[in-house]
């Protein structure tokens, strides 16, 4: 299940944040989540070893997509059983739409707060198809293993 989906800027500032497990998480954790992405990223860069596209922890799987000005990262809780392939798919979609609806995505001063709004509820909108994408794929996945 998808957890959260963070658009951070190059920067290491989250712009938008959309955690569906924490409604009270301060600006502070999440400066902190993006701040460590961003110092993964650029370390290794740094080290020349390329460009991270996926994180995985005990707790989360963290899938991350970047573009010139900025990187969306989505959180799910850490399984094994659905394909990594359908969240990289969800990912690189909210960060090509985005990138192409709000150019100056990298620059938060200069979104409104209804383009702010505009962001959450097409990002809370991807992450419900991905959900439901992932319950088709496991649905279809139990009902073929069943015929074998």
């Amino acid at each position: 299940m998808i957890q959260a989906v963070y658009i951070i800027s190059r920067s290491g500032l989250p712009i938008v944040v959309v955690d569906k497990g924490d409604d009270d998480s301060s600006f502070s954790d999440q400066a902190l989540f993006s701040g460590i992405m961003t110092a993964i990223q650029s370390a290794m860069e740094e080290i020349d070893v390329g460009t991270p596209k996926f994180v995985d922890t005990r707790k989360f799987e963290i899938f991350i997509e970047l573009s010139d000005n900025i990187a969306v990262a989505l959180l799910r809780k850490a399984h094994t059983d659905v394909e990594r392939s359908i969240i990289h798919e969800i990912t690189a979609k909210i960060l090509e739409d985005i990138s192409v609806k709000f150019p100056n995505i990298s620059d938060y001063n200069l979104l409104t707060e209804e383009q702010v709004e505009e962001i959450e509820h097409f990002v809370e909108e991807m992450m419900k198809k991905g959900d439901k994408e992932i319950a088709q794929r496991k649905a279809t996945k139990i009902i073929s293993d069943s015929f074998w």
